[in-house]
């Protein structure tokens, strides 16, 4: 790093002008103070200056020259004192002064008239001649008074460099051996000529001076040095504001190590783990955030209490159906419920997470159907992972497709068991060898080849192999040994959320352990409320629920996110807290988790917010939906052209929805719902584009190709045509026509023209005119000759060749 010199002078407390000097003295080229130098020369200059420094201080000041100048002797044949002392050599230089000598009496108060001095002598008025008197015991001061005398009550001549050559002082007295009155003095003190500050004088007495604020004269005072803590506590979030105010050290200093470490932050933002330990390490001390009571960590620790074995109990197994799109999911889990649940999903797939409780006989199956379309990627992995069985549907004519491969990968990251489940076996070309063939290709090997994977043939057409595949989940969930306590509160997991008309927020909730019941305090993720009502997947209200099974629950103060965490408190104010905790936290979380601009990234983050973007207002009936859509649309921007989500909500498309969409020229996609009747005279008013699905791929296809008519076309050169220069006309007013023969090709008065000349491009340009003889022709033809205008260039030579070409346009995709 480099500091400049009018820095490295004030730190110093020099003038910048020596600090200059100095450096020029080691042989280093500045030019000012506003230049520049490296931190080992800085090092090395500073380590001078403070070596003159402490030099400076060990040595005795210097008095000036007129404080301790040799006293000067008497001149010889000089006039003595009246004193008897002799005069100084040079006192009064150029000898006697004319007019004769100057009588010694006392002055008259009369005009004052010119008479001689005596040679060498000095002015004697209002002073007796002969030897002076000692001082009184007590010192007597008039105003007015003069050490030399007085002259109308004014002193006639001030003395500024302490007694003169002979004079005695008192010393400790506080007396001065001259003048008409002694008078005290200060001891110790002394002037900057080297004399004595006078204290107490009054009338002509020299007042005591100030000491000066910048220090010590001639240079700046030096600066205090920083204390540093050796332990800091702040509170959570930290800031750069809070940390400065909390350690007491500057703003500077903290904002100094951030950009030693390329990291650029204000001084409001909140800062991750990772930089407030970067900032402590960078200026020395420990630092302790201080967070606030942490009730979710007690819930947690609460729910982690391992139950007493005898209050576990068996419960249902819950099954989630995992498989590629339309290899018949909801087919076989309608054959399983028998009913029609596929008829009601839009383009036949399954758009949301479904929960269904089955029982057949005493034994009781919770079954997720979870959509198979590429886009539900993250929906599947929600699934998989809150379940204890995966089905893995495959179609015995189609086999293993790329998102079965997904599928697979889900189960196998939450450890869960798979039962492969062969659909289509009444179509003719079911292969149910092929599919076991490529259940091993990717480490499922079936059991009736020794391997541990159950793999049934069902039909969702016949249901034939319906009840095999149920018994096979029950003899997994055996094995598996799952148990619950149900007299517990209740925990479990959002699967859907959505805002319904008329019953407010709805969430679909899957109980692992304990017993929810009407009226309980639900905490889900960041809404909270009572539980008002309880509902199956059949719509019938129940009053509780147990470990295992899907209920539907109503009352809660905001919607949800898919897989967020769902549990029973004991207090709505706890909840209350805990809920607003989260929000808080999410807020904070996602504000220190973005990317930092660093000296690195800069030009990049400056080259990202050129991109063309389409701003886009999401509204779904469901949050589930809203996650999935959002990730989709991020997924197809590129550098050049994105989708930026300004606003995502559950529910219907309303007024604020346009109002914002207009504001910030951005379209609204509403998925399963429907714009409000004023909306919708608001959007035509406002001229704002409101684009309706209810399949998501075709959202995302109409977006794609959205984003596709705003990237910049590929630009492909075509050469076309080749003639070479024969003549060269020079005309008046048109310039120099090259007279050519097209070799190849064929020349168009619109096309692009390149000069040749040795195999080399000399200029590029346009073709000014194409003549045939005297007629402007639209193009010309290999083997006929024609006079070509180049615009904008007259030096075509003969040899010349020049060649056609044409920029083509071609549309880019993502």
């Amino acid at each position: 790093m480099r500091i400049r010199l009018y820095q490295l002078a004030k730190e110093l407390g020099v003038a910048s002008k020596d600090l200059v000097a100095a450096i020029k003295a080691r042989g280093i080229q500045v030019k000012s103070h506003m230049s520049s130098i490296q931190q080992p020369v800085a090092e090395a200059v500073r380590a001078e200056f403070i070596a003159r420094a402490k030099m400076a201080e060990k040595q005795p000041r210097t008095p000036p020259p007129s404080a301790n100048r040799p006293r000067p002797t008497a001149r010889p044949g000089a006039r003595p004192r009246p004193d008897g002392r002799p005069r100084p050599e040079g006192s009064r230089p150029g000898g006697p002064r004319p007019g004769g000598p100057r009588p010694s009496g006392p002055r008259s108060s009369g005009p004052r008239t010119s008479s001689p001095r005596p040679s060498g002598g000095r002015p004697s008025g209002g002073r007796p001649s002969g030897p002076r008197s000692a001082p009184p015991e007590e010192p007597v001061t008039k105003p007015g008074a003069s050490r030399r005398g007085t002259r109308g009550g004014t002193s006639r001549r001030r003395r500024t460099h302490g007694p003169r050559a002979g004079e005695a002082t008192s010393g400790r007295s506080g007396y001065s051996a001259r003048g008409t009155a002694g008078r005290p003095r200060t001891e110790g003190t002394r002037d900057k000529f080297g004399g004595s500050y006078d204290a107490g004088r009054e009338g002509g007495g020299r007042p005591r001076r100030r000491p000066r604020r910048g220090g010590r004269r001639g240079g700046a005072s030096a600066p205090r040095p920083v204390e540093i803590p050796s332990k800091v506590v702040t509170d959570y979030p930290v800031t750069v504001k809070s940390l400065s105010k909390d350690a007491g050290i500057k703003v500077n200093t903290i904002m100094r190590v951030l950009l030693t470490n390329n990291i650029m932050a204000t001084v409001n933002e909140a800062l991750s783990d990772e930089i407030v330990e970067m900032i402590a390490s960078g200026i020395g001390f420990e630092i302790e955030v201080r967070k606030e009571r942490d009730l979710e960590e007690e819930l947690k620790l609460a729910h982690a209490e391992a139950d007493a074995p005898e209050t576990l109990k068996p419960r249902a197994p819950v099954v989630a159906f995992l498989g590629h799109v339309d290899h018949g999911k909801t087919s076989l889990l309608d054959a399983i419920r028998k009913t029609k649940v596929v008829e009601g999903e839009s383009g036949g797939i399954t758009q949301h997470i479904g929960a269904y409780t089955v029982e057949q006989g005493d034994r009781k199956v919770c079954f997720l159907d979870t959509p198979g379309h590429e886009a539900f990627t993250a929906m599947r992995a929600r699934g998989a992972q809150t379940t204890d069985i995966v089905v893995l549907v495959v179609a015995a004519d189609d086999g293993i497709m790329p998102q079965t491969e997904e599928a697979i990968n889900h189960a196998k990251a939450a450890g869960v068991p798979i039962v492969v489940a062969m659909n289509k076996m009444d179509l003719p070309g079911a292969n149910p060898q092929r599919v076991m063939t490529q259940l091993s290709a990717h480490e499922l090997l079936p059991a009736t080849w020794g391997g541990e994977t159950e793999c049934v043939e069902v039909s969702a057409i016949t249901k034939d192999g319906i009840d095999d595949l149920i018994d096979t989940l029950a003899i997994q969930a055996e094995v598996l040994e799952l148990k619950a306590n149900p007299d517990k509160p209740a925990v479990g997991t959002v699967i859907e959320a959505e805002l319904t008309e008329g019953r407010g927020v709805v969430a679909t909730i899957l109980i692992r352990e304990g017993t929810l019941h009407q009226g309980d305090v639900v905490l889900c993720g960041s809404a909270f409320g009572r539980a008002r009502s309880l509902q199956d997947h059949r719509g019938d209200v129940l009053e509780e629920a147990g470990p295992s099974t899907p209920v539907e629950i109503s009352g809660l103060s905001g919607v949800p996110s898919a897989g967020d965490p769902f549990s029973v408190v004991e207090s709505l104010d706890q909840a209350r807290e805990i809920a607003e905790a989260r929000g808080r936290r999410d807020r904070e979380a996602s504000l220190a988790e973005r990317d930092h601009i660093t000296l690195e990234n800069l030009f990049a983050t400056l080259d990202q917010k050129k991109a063309s973007e389409i701003n886009v207002i999401l509204k779904a009936d469901v949050q589930g939906s809203i996650e999935v859509i959002r990730n989709s649309l991020e997924d197809i921007g590129t550098d050049e052209v994105r989708v930026r989500i300004l606003h995502a909500a559950v529910g219907g498309i309303n007024e604020s929805d346009i109002l914002l969409a207009d504001a910030s020229d951005a379209i609204i996609i509403g998925f399963h719902v429907v714009a409000e009747p004023n909306a919708r005279l608001l959007a035509e008013a406002k001229k704002v584009d409101v684009r309706l699905y209810n399949v998501i791929y075709n959202l995302t296809d109409e977006v794609r190709a959205a984003l596709e008519d705003r990237l910049e076309p590929e630009r492909r050169e075509n050469v076309v045509a080749h003639a070479v220069v024969r003549a060269v006309f020079r005309v008046s007013r048109s310039g120099s026509i090259a007279g050519c023969y097209v070799t190849d090709g064929k020349v168009g008065r619109n096309h692009l023209a390149r000069l040749i000349r040795d195999s080399i491009v000399i200029y590029e340009g346009k073709i000014g005119s194409l003549r045939r003889f005297k007629d402007d022709v639209r193009e010309v033809q290999a083997g006929m000759e024609c006079g070509i205008r180049i615009e904008g260039y007259d030096d075509v030579k003969e040899g010349d060749t020049i060649e056609a070409y044409e920029i083509q346009e071609i549309k880019r995709t993502l």
